[in-house]
């Protein structure tokens, strides 16, 4: 059976005033989701946020930015594979 939602991560030849808007977006959304907490941009790409999740080995969460069913800006949580789109 086929997964309802299919994430696919962003490459780095995407266009990049577009990837930059969804930079922007995603880091509101983190911010809005976990206050307070320090957001590291590793690449144009990749963001990581503080955490206290006692699954999390680093203290850093790492999310992936990229497209839900080509059409929805979101981001991945690489541990939990946990999806979350956002506005942009």
């Amino acid at each position: 059976m086929d997964d309802l939602f299919v994430f696919r991560k962003f490459m780095f030849d995407e266009d990049p005033v577009f990837l930059d808007h969804c930079r922007e977006a995603a880091i509101e959304k983190l911010q809005t989701l976990f206050p307070g907490k320090r957001i590291t941009q590793y690449d144009s790409l990749t963001l990581g946020i503080e955490s206290d999740s006692l699954y999390s080995e680093t203290g850093i969460d790492i999310y992936e930015l990229g497209l839900v069913d080509y059409e929805l800006p979101a981001f991945k949580n690489t541990t939990n594979e946990e999806v979350t789109t956002f506005r942009v």
